[in-house]
């Protein structure tokens, strides 16, 4: 399918030392591993457009090697090639706290940070058909995280909370056959847990693990967190939900975490606000299973 609306995105630069071995980092905090060394991204890009600045979700699309980025403030979709160039863009409401985007089937939905959602088809012409669904949760859950779970078939939303506060932070299911919230999460995470696993440091603010991203493994089937807070990254088991890996995320390279996908290979993407500046996009290659990674900083 042809894309229009060509924006010419700024390449920052590629990790030469990343795209080289794949080996495995010796660390000594954090627990479990993962098959990513975030401390190496293969590809690091800055995203030229303005509306990128303050890029709040993230998820990867049916066109190989193209992504759809939603920010802040209004909703419009941004399709973006391997390179971060914008290839085309979708409006579908002028304004709103839009917070996460995911891509399901020939659909593409998004969702507010008060817990509305929005299917959002027919996207390819000049005027796209939307629907809107409420639903029980409110602006006090401030959702932020939007994923798809094919075993569910089910989106995932993510609740911040407050990061002030050590409450749980939940997810919930929104199924796609009946169109309706479970208002029981189905993943619950105890902020207290993921301290006991990656202790404060030094310098960091005593914030509380509060979800900005989720997205499901595509092979594995384990759900992965980021948190704009702290600057965590949390795996649940997908089955039973256990965290099975807590790290950190390097605040100086990603400074606000805010979006995560897959590609169908494996290979983790997270996108971050620029704190001021351009928003940021980084991939990160999965690794083989002996290169597993404890992630620490």
């Amino acid at each position: 399918m042809p894309f229009q609306n060509q924006i010419v995105a700024i390449f920052i630069s590629v990790y030469a030392g990343a795209c080289g071995s794949n080996e495995s980092v010796p660390v000594s905090s954090g627990s479990g591993a993962i098959p990513y060394n975030l401390d190496k991204p293969v590809i690091a890009l800055s995203l030229g457009e303005e509306a990128l600045r303050e890029i709040s979700g993230l998820s990867p699309s049916n066109y190989p090697g193209q992504f759809i980025a939603i920010a802040d403030e209004r909703g419009e979709l941004f399709f973006l090639d391997s390179s971060g160039t914008v290839t085309k863009r979708v409006l579908f409401r002028d304004k709103g706290d839009f917070e996460g985007v995911e891509m399901v089937g020939n659909t593409i939905w998004a969702v507010k940070s008060d817990g509305k959602i929005f299917g959002i088809s027919n996207w390819q012409g000049d005027t796209p058909s939307v629907e809107e669904y409420k639903t029980e949760l409110s602006k006090s859950d401030d959702i932020e995280g939007l994923g798809y779970d094919p075993k569910r078939n089910a989106l995932l939303l993510a609740a911040k909370g407050d990061p002030d506060s050590t409450y749980s932070r939940n997810v919930y299911a929104f199924s796609l056959a009946t169109k309706q919230l479970d208002v029981r999460p189905v993943y619950s995470i105890e902020p207290s847990q993921v301290n006991e696993m990656v202790s404060y440091g030094e310098s960091e603010k005593h914030d509380s693990f509060s979800p900005s991203g989720i997205a499901v493994h595509p092979l594995s089937g384990d759900v992965y967190l980021i948190s704009s807070a702290l600057k965590r990254l949390v795996v649940l088991d997908g089955k039973t939900g256990k965290i099975v890996f807590a790290g950190r995320i390097d605040k100086k390279r990603i400074p606000q975490p805010e979006g995560i996908a897959f590609d169908t290979k494996g290979n983790l993407y997270i996108s971050s606000e620029g704190k001021g500046a351009e928003g940021l996009l980084f991939r990160f290659d999965i690794l083989s299973s002996g290169n597993q990674v404890n992630n620490h900083r």
